[in-house]
Formats: C-alpha cells, sequence, structure tokens
C-alpha cells in the first residue's frame, strides 16, 4: 500500500532525485500516444502562442517546438523539479525564448485573460481536486475561438493499475465532455487513441466567444 501512494504521489507531482531522474523519463515514455494524439489535435501553426499545462518531463513541449517557431511554447506544472528539469533540457529555446516554463498551479495561471491560442493538458485531469478551476483557467488564458485539447485515460483505462486508488478521480469520457460545456467551450469532441495501457481521449473545444 505505501508503495502504490508513493508511486501515485510521484505521478501527481514528480519530487526529489526519483521525481527528476526517473519520475521525468518515465512520463515521457508512458504519454507518448498520447501526446502524439494532443500534438495532431491540437493544429498547430507556427505562430501559435501554445500553453501546456503540467509538462512532466517534457515530451510534448519537443514536439511543439518543431511546429511552433514564429510564436511561444508556454509551459506551466507546479512541481519546481520538473520545471527544473525542462529548463535544463530547452535551454537553448528558453534563452531564445521560444519556450517559456513556470511553476504554478493549474487553479491560478499567470497569464492574462486571451493571451494564447491554443491550451493543452494530458493526464492532469485526474489529480484535480476541483476540475472547473483548472478548467476555467484554462478558458480564461485561451482568446474568443481558441482551442483546448485535454488528453485523460478513462475509467475503464485506469481501473486496471493499482495505484490509481490513491489520489485519482476516475471519468467517462461524457462527463470529461459535460465539464467543457458546463464551463464554456463548444463543438466538444472526444477524439480517441490507445496506447499498451488501453484507450484513451482527447477531448478538443473551442472557447465561445
Amino acid at each position: 500500500m505505501a508503495l502504490l501512494k508513493f508511486i501515485a504521489g510521484q505521478l501527481r507531482k514528480p519530487s526529489g532525485f526519483i521525481g527528476r531522474r526517473l519520475v521525468a523519463k518515465m512520463l515521457n515514455a508512458g504519454n507518448r500516444p498520447m501526446n502524439r494524439l494532443t500534438l495532431t489535435s491540437l493544429g498547430l501553426t507556427r505562430d501559435d502562442r501554445v500553453i501546456e499545462v503540467g509538462f512532466g518531463g517534457g515530451d510534448l513541449i519537443r514536439r511543439m517546438a518543431s511546429v511552433v517557431t514564429h510564436g511561444c511554447i508556454v509551459g506551466v506544472d507546479f512541481s519546481p523539479e520538473m520545471v527544473e528539469v525542462c529548463t535544463k533540457r530547452f535551454a537553448p529555446l528558453v534563452r531564445a525564448e521560444r519556450i517559456e516554463l513556470r511553476c504554478a498551479s493549474a487553479d491560478h495561471l499567470p497569464y492574462d485573460s486571451g493571451h494564447f491560442t491554443k491550451a493543452c493538458t494530458v493526464n492532469t485531469l485526474y489529480f484535480w481536486p476541483d476540475p472547473v478551476g483548472p478548467l476555467n483557467e484554462l478558458r480564461r488564458v485561451l482568446r474568443p475561438g481558441g482551442r483546448l485539447v485535454l488528453c485523460f485515460n478513462p475509467r475503464a483505462t485506469l481501473q486496471k493499475v493499482a495505484y490509481t486508488e490513491y489520489g485519482f478521480r476516475l471519468y467517462e469520457s461524457a462527463e470529461v465532455q459535460r465539464l467543457l460545456e458546463t464551463v464554456g467551450f463548444a463543438n466538444v469532441q472526444m477524439v480517441s487513441g490507445s496506447s499498451r495501457f488501453g484507450g484513451f481521449f482527447c477531448a478538443v473545444g473551442t472557447r465561445e466567444t
């Protein structure tokens, strides 16, 4: 039980030596299929201003950086260790001001309203005590017509893993769609994908004007 709680805690907020050296790599490897579908669903252009909430080891940031060459990529994570790891990993792009990394909570994104054209988050939904707060923040920082991609594993996939009993809130796809619509995202679609863990979804919505 103690080990399962520890694993769940590290996935929620990687910390310490294990977070820096092990969990960051695990997140990059485990999230690759989800990150690929998220990238496709975002429909990025070279001029987009995009924010990722909960960037972990930075695999999706790396993918976005190959497309967004004239806009900007912002990553927000509440793990200081992940900010440290990715600041070193992307040091040239940080110095060139193509990437900005901040340590902050999803409940309080340190950016002005309407600042971004696109937003995304992968495997973070389960850890939000009240998802309405972070979703409202993601909507706030998007410009009208901006796109959100929220990628998550549904209940059926996560129930296969024992550690999700500790601190994970599990969702069905219909629940996530209703959440996005409740906070003001329109045209919400569920794009399905699969990984070695099972099926997953990207919830894609547009901020209403």
